[in-house]
């Protein structure tokens, strides 16, 4: 962060609607190495993809020892006319994940290889779907079935691993994430190693998923283009999956992140989805989003949201920015599901703080925006103090 340290020169730069002209983001260049290109492995998830990954001579970037790299696509090799065996730059991107930059052509020996393109599915041997740059199996999410399962459950069932998984697949006892919910105790006996307490258990926690919000169930569905965070706004602005199936792709493009291309998209996925999304309804699986408040029609003589939901949801009608590490009651809790309770409890999770901003939740080295925070004359409060306001929502 570089930023003007006298208040006069911040008051003479002025703030913009979102940020200060007196302070700016800065991030040095990221750390590159060069080393071999020794072999591209291809694999399918859990929607059927095909992706690509670089297999490469462990080399050093910025402190950690990068083994493997995301290639994306067959097009993302082509473009950047990459050959095994060639030396190739390599980086962090975000100083996180490992990307290869391209090849070093002036480095070729003349004994580089092409690389070998699927002409099938390297895992079932059916035919590919090519008519995107992210290639597909034609079966779809059968193809990545055991994936799309185990990242379905992965937050909200504990003790259902991918060897429970695979065994309920290989018996015939679910399809998809959806048969979970109507799996009998007996059932669950019948598996390997599957004793009367665990049986118990998982019983208990496939129960409890019935009840998670909407956003957890909509991420669960695995839809193309959509995450955790997409997943929570999707939930957050229609607020029932009924209103999520119902909607088109231009309303769809109100969804803050979603834009014109993405949104086709996302309806056709849920379209196609149509069977799965009515064995969860049948199953009594919740499709609800918790604090979800309608919008009142601008002519309406109704209630406002705040008479509404103000004696209930604490956070009503308030833009809430979490920074730093959580402590206390919330240390345990991912920024996504700190997202989850603000939004719970009636306010907008933001990630940016502005003249706008209601509240700020700091945690241990919060930094800059804390900093920002207090310039702004914004209410800021402690991961404990916010626990204790929202104690009757942490479940």
């Amino acid at each position: 962060m570089i930023k003007a340290d006298s208040p006069a020169d911040q008051t003479k730069a002025g703030t913009g609607s979102r940020t200060p002209h007196w302070a700016t983001a800065f991030k040095f260049p990221a750390a590159q190495k060069i080393t071999v290109l020794r072999a591209v492995e291809w694999s399918v998830g859990r929607t059927g993809v095909i992706a690509p990954r670089a297999v490469l001579e462990p080399v050093d970037v910025a402190g950690t020892t990068i083994t493997y790299a995301t290639l994306h696509n067959p097009a993302d090799i082509a473009r950047r006319g990459l050959m095994l065996g060639d030396h190739v730059i390599v980086y962090r991107a975000g100083e996180v994940i490992p990307r290869v930059e391209g090849a070093v052509a002036a480095l070729r020996t003349g004994n580089e290889q092409p690389i070998d393109i699927p002409e099938i599915c390297p895992r079932c041997d059916s035919d590919i779907d090519r008519s995107q740059e992210r290639w597909r199996c034609e079966r779809g999410r059968a193809c990545g079935r055991t994936e799309a399962i185990r990242y379905a459950v992965a937050r909200d069932i504990e003790g259902l691993g991918e060897k429970i998984i695979v065994q309920l697949i290989d018996k015939g006892l679910i399809e998809d994430f959806a048969d979970l919910f109507t799996l009998t105790r007996d059932q669950l006996l019948t598996l390997d190693r599957m004793g009367d307490k665990s049986a118990d258990n998982l019983m208990a926690a496939i129960e409890a998923a019935k009840t998670k919000p909407l956003n957890r169930v909509f991420c669960a569905l695995g839809v193309l283009g959509t995450g955790r965070s997409m997943s929570l706004r999707i939930a957050t602005h229609l607020g029932s999956m009924q209103a999520i199936r119902d909607v088109d792709a231009v309303a769809l493009e109100q969804v803050d992140g979603i834009g014109g291309e993405k949104a086709p998209v996302v309806v056709a996925e849920l379209a196609d989805l149509a069977p799965l999304i009515d064995k969860l309804v049948t199953a009594g699986v919740n499709m609800d989003q918790p604090g979800f408040v309608p919008p009142v029609p601008a002519d309406a003589e109704a209630e406002t949201t705040s008479e509404r939901t103000g004696s209930e949801l604490p956070l009503a009608g308030m833009t809430v920015v979490v920074t730093g590490t959580m402590t206390g009651p919330l240390s345990d809790r991912s920024r996504t599901e700190m997202t989850e309770l603000i939004t719970r409890a009636g306010g907008r999770a933001s990630s940016s703080i502005s003249a706008r901003t209601h509240l700020v939740v700091a945690g241990e080295k919060a930094g800059s925006k804390l900093d920002k925070a207090r310039t702004l004359g914004i209410e800021t409060i402690t991961p404990e103090e916010f626990a204790e306001r929202l104690a009757g929502h942490l479940a």
